[in-house]
């Protein structure tokens, strides 16, 4: 089951990444990918699944993130922090590390390793957890914006993530 959400996460993110009324506001003149900013502070607001807990539940992810740059090759790269948070009536939150990769045009894939913290019954666990994420960003008057998608994995708990990301270089 938990796979099918997935495919259907992924298939909706592509859709939505081709479904692009912002595209003229990506490229110059040219056509060349504008060059992003050394700085980065990005939210991510989307729908995710718990999937353990056959619930879904609103979910927010703040990250600050810095390009590391000097070179072609580093300019694709960035490091970061960042802060997760699911809305359920059992919280759960995230701090992570994040790696960021820009492979291809407008395509950012984050791997954030981290610690997953959750409550139940008045008790907090800790457990490692590895996001990855998918964006594919827009630029739109000095702000990044675009689709995302998302997935969370731990030993007791998973979750999947569709939603908008707007990021704000500096």
């Amino acid at each position: 089951m938990a796979m099918l959400n997935c495919t259907y996460l992924l298939i909706v993110f592509f859709i939505l990444m081709n479904f692009n009324p912002l595209i003229a506001q990506t490229s110059d003149q040219d056509g060349h990918h504008h060059e992003h900013a050394d700085y980065e502070l990005g939210l991510s607001l989307g729908m995710t699944r718990l999937v353990e807990e056959a619930e879904n539940a609103l979910s927010s992810h703040l990250h600050f993130s810095r390009k590391l740059g000097g070179t072609e090759l580093l300019e694709r790269f960035s490091l970061g922090l960042g802060f997760e948070y699911i809305f359920t009536k059992h919280p759960h939150y995230s701090v992570v590390g994040t790696i960021s990769i820009n492979p291809i045009w407008a395509l950012i894939v984050d791997i954030s390793p981290g610690v997953l913290i959750t409550e139940h019954d008045g008790s907090k666990e800790k457990l490692f957890v590895t996001h990855l994420e998918l964006t594919y960003e827009f630029d739109y008057q000095g702000f990044g914006i675009g689709p995302v998608v998302g997935a969370g994995f731990s030993e007791e708990d998973n979750h999947l993530m569709i939603g908008l990301h707007i990021g704000k270089g500096f």
